[in-house]
Formats: C-alpha cells, sequence, structure tokens
C-alpha cells in the first residue's frame, strides 16, 4: 500500500515538472492545466499520508519535496517564465491566422483581447507594477467598443490591439495577421524593376498615409513605419487594415528617381496569392532551406571581404562561415572587412560577440539589459565583455557596417557595437530601432483569432551609455538598399580611408 501511493506521488513529480518543456517546445495551454496539476500533486500527498503505512519522518520529506515540486512548476513553468505558452520554439513557431475577413463574435473578440492584454501585462517592461494610464484608457476604450459590436472581423480586431500596443513605441511589441491566401497587387515586382514607388494610395500620400496610421503601427522611427505601410498597402488584407477597399479600385501614384509619374487602377483580379504572384513574375520560389542565411564575398581588387548576414543565427554554420572568411582575409592579405545586415531582422546577438574575436580588441561594451520576469526584474549588469580573441586570425585591418532601416535588433546591435566601441564605419541609413528600446521577444498565436503577437521582455540600455539619445545615425548616410548602391559606397569609403 505504502509503495503504491508513493510511486502515484513520483509519477506525478515527474509528470508536473514536464508540463513546462512540453509547454516550451510543443503546445501552448489552458492555465487549467497549471490548477489541475498543482491539484494532483496535493490530493496525491493527501493521499500517501492518509493512506501509505509510513513514519512521520517519511511523511514529512514527502510534503516538503512535493512543495518544492508545486513552487518550481507555479513559479519557474509560470510565474517567472516568460516563455509560457509561448510558439517561440513550437514546430510551427507563427501558426497561420483566420481570413482577415472573417467575423467573429463579439465574445471570441473580447477572449483575445483579454489573452493578449493579459500577458502584456505580465510580460512587457513597461507594465512591470501595472499598466501604464494611456494605454489602460486605450485598453477600456477597445474593451467597451467590441462589448458593444455584433462581430468584428480578424483585421478590425488586429487593428485594435495594435492600436493599444502601439502606445509603447515598441517595434518589438506588436500583433498581426499572418494570413495564408492574402493576396497581392500582381504589378509590385514589375514596378520595383522598373524604378517606380508608389508615392500615393488614391490620392492619399505615402506621408499623410504614415501621419494617419501612425497609431495602429507599433515602430521606435518612422522608417519602420514605413516598411510597414510599404507591405500593408500591396496586400489585400494591408488595404483593408488601412481602411481602403480592394472590390472599389484602388489607384496607384507611381514615382520614379526622375520625378516621372503615372496612375495605375488595380481591381480585385489584379491581386494574386504568393504562388500566383511568383508565377505571374516568373520568379523562382525558394524555400528557407534553399537560402543561406549566411555567405561572404573577396573582392582583392579593393582589398575588402563582405560578410552577408541576412539573418542574426548563431550557430556553427555561422562560426565556420566567419572563420573561412577571416581566414582567407589572412591568406589573402586582405585589409578592409564589411558586415552587410542591410536586409537583417534580427535573431541572436551573439553573432556580433563572435565575429569581434577575430578583431583586435581585448574587451568591448554591449547592451545592458533589465528582464522581465513575472513580479521580479533581472538587472543586466555593466556590460563589459572581455574579448576572447582568436589569435592566429586576428583582424587589424578597417571594419565597415552596411545598414538600412531593414537592419532591425540585433542587425541594429551590429551597428551599434561597433560605433560605441569605435570600431569601423556605419554606412548607409540608421537601423530600424532605437538602441534604447525593448526587445527579446516571446511568441504567441491568440487562440480564436490566431493573430500572431510578440511580447518584448527585456528594456535594453544602449553599450554606450553616454551616447546621444535616437537612433545610431551612420557616418556615412546614403541609400545602400540595392546591392550595386552598397557595394559602390562601400568602395568610396575604403578609396577615402587610404
Amino acid at each position: 500500500m505504502k509503495k503504491r501511493y508513493l510511486i502515484l506521488c513520483i509519477a506525478l513529480w515527474i509528470a508536473v515538472i514536464g508540463i513546462v518543456p512540453l509547454n516550451l517546445f510543443l503546445i501552448s495551454m489552458s492555465d487549467i492545466v497549471i490548477y489541475a496539476a498543482v491539484a494532483a500533486v496535493i490530493a496525491a500527498l493527501i493521499a500517501f499520508i492518509l493512506r501509505a503505512n509510513s513514519k512521520r519522518s517519511g511523511k514529512i520529506v514527502m510534503s516538503v519535496i512535493s512543495l518544492l515540486v508545486i513552487t518550481a512548476f507555479v513559479m519557474g513553468g509560470y510565474v517567472c517564465n516568460p516563455y509560457w505558452n509561448s510558439t517561440f520554439r513550437h514546430p510551427d513557431s507563427v501558426p497561420y491566422s483566420l481570413s482577415y475577413d472573417e467575423v467573429m463574435t463579439s465574445k471570441e473578440a473580447m477572449q483575445d483581447l483579454e489573452y493578449a492584454m493579459r500577458y502584456l501585462k505580465k510580460l512587457h517592461p513597461a507594465c512591470y507594477g501595472g499598466l501604464p494610464a494611456d494605454i489602460e484608457q486605450r485598453y477600456s476604450e477597445v474593451k467597451a467598443k467590441i462589448s458593444s459590436s455584433d462581430g468584428i472581423t480578424v483585421n478590425e480586431l488586429s487593428r485594435d490591439i495594435e492600436s493599444i500596443f502601439a502606445l509603447l513605441h515598441d517595434a518589438h511589441t506588436c500583433a498581426t495577421i499572418n494570413d495564408i491566401n492574402d493576396r497581392y497587387v500582381k504589378y509590385a515586382y514589375e514596378w520595383d524593376g522598373e524604378g517606380f514607388s508608389i508615392a500615393a494610395v488614391n490620392g492619399i500620400s505615402i506621408a499623410d498615409l504614415l501621419t494617419n496610421n501612425s497609431g495602429i503601427y507599433s515602430f521606435e522611427c518612422e522608417s519602420w513605419e514605413l516598411l510597414d505601410l510599404k507591405n500593408d498597402i500591396i496586400s489585400v488584407s494591408g488595404l483593408d487594415y488601412l481602411g481602403f477597399d480592394v472590390s472599389e479600385g484602388i489607384t496607384y501614384t507611381l514615382e520614379n528617381e526622375e520625378g516621372e509619374t503615372r496612375e495605375v487602377i488595380c481591381r480585385d483580379e489584379d491581386y494574386l496569392t504568393i504562388p500566383e504572384y511568383y508565377a505571374y513574375n516568373d520568379i523562382e520560389q525558394d524555400t528557407e532551406d534553399d537560402e543561406p542565411f549566411v555567405d561572404y564575398e573577396i573582392d582583392e581588387e579593393h582589398s575588402v571581404a563582405i560578410l552577408n548576414l541576412y539573418s542574426c543565427t548563431f550557430n556553427d554554420e555561422y562560426k565556420q562561415v566567419v572563420n573561412d572568411m577571416f581566414t582567407e582575409v589572412k591568406e589573402k592579405n586582405i585589409q578592409n572587412v564589411a558586415v552587410d545586415v542591410r536586409h537583417n531582422g534580427g535573431g541572436n546577438d551573439t553573432v556580433v560577440t563572435w565575429f569581434f574575436r577575430y578583431l583586435d580588441i581585448d574587451e568591448f561594451r554591449v547592451s545592458t539589459c533589465d528582464w522581465r520576469l513575472g513580479p521580479f526584474m533581472l538587472d543586466g549588469g555593466d556590460g563589459i565583455c572581455r574579448n576572447e580573441r582568436i589569435e592566429d586570425l586576428t583582424f587589424r585591418g578597417n571594419l565597415y557596417v552596411l545598414s538600412t532601416a531593414n537592419s532591425f535588433s540585433s542587425a541594429m546591435e551590429f551597428a551599434e557595437f561597433v560605433r560605441d566601441n569605435d570600431l569601423g564605419t556605419i554606412i548607409g541609413e540608421a537601423p530600424g530601432n532605437d538602441p534604447n528600446s525593448y526587445g527579446d521577444v516571446a511568441y504567441f498565436s491568440l487562440p480564436n483569432s490566431h493573430i500572431f503577437m510578440q511580447i518584448s521582455t527585456k528594456n535594453w540600455v544602449r553599450a554606450d551609455r553616454n551616447a546621444p539619445e535616437g537612433l545610431i545615425i551612420p557616418d556615412i548616410e546614403c541609400d545602400i538598399t540595392h546591392y550595386e548602391d552598397s557595394r559602390e559606397a562601400l568602395y568610396n569609403a575604403i578609396s577615402e580611408d587610404r
């Protein structure tokens, strides 16, 4: 009898602790699971105490272990765990949402709103100690709007939640749909190839669209809002998000660098799904596995090696490519190294500190942060790192970083750490977010709409705390969006540094 209840308690301890990695890597769960798990451990303990023929010391030991298991599970697994119910490490980390125009009931929308706000309150550093007053007010307005409606589309709900998140001025914290059946204007690829960009939609200029819709985008600098807006004005769901109706026809005003303009009217049939869009424009649709996230090129004529980093992914492949590049730099006596993060949306900033191991420096500064762990805020230290140099490949030449508004998060930190440690020259545009900002996100999928949501868990402080507030302004400001322009700007900078 004693053995049976002992085995039951041990089995439940293991099962309860196992819920945490199950939630982290496989599936999101209702909070009922937490209550049920705790109740099961307590019930098993009570059964052991009352039914098992055990000495008092044995019952005390079982009680202590059960208490420790419950505390570890509740505090470590849920209360202080920013990734509880996060889809970040799930097989499908960014699941598809319902269609942008699908109508939800008021009850369903309210459940999603409450879910979003619960995790915002729990995780975001700005909400430590309670919601800021402006967010609380907007939250109340959105609740009142949803509760009084008969129904609301997925896009409307996304816009309402974003109108709350946007008040944080945090580009990392956002809510957006991920509609697998979204359609895009089929001429966008052609327009770009001809050197035309969209200057107005239905007679409303891009500048006015930015101003009128700044309250429904999460951004820290206007260039990042502009990127979001440019993506939205070419898709059916994005146009709907902005209040346009494709069925009534959309008039695009196009403009090139010479100031030439033309108007194109697009109707519903001019918008295609992604596979149709690729087929129409004869574009080969590669999978992510086909595209390397990092590679490099050597230009011996200009004595430069360029690391092309499309994603800040830190793994063995990254380490090998960087090592191969610096090996070739040494063999060919290359005097200049550049890091191209023009179209890099971020990831793991360890890619930066690992890269620094090949530079001739003893120590360097990195960003520090306060990490929100539920009811606690963890201090991230002084940010001073000792450099563990790779001595046989130490590079002592000139360093450059190529950045644009598309360089975000950890990609921005490449420019930040180089600037704040006085290691090289920044060329291009200011990266897309502020070095004094929020970040390190947890992903979520709202339970009914499956709107994708991400929330910052850290408050980052710039590596150089004495630096001026604001974006990382390049040493050489220029438009390097296109490959040829980026290389020309880099070669000019190298020539001037000789």
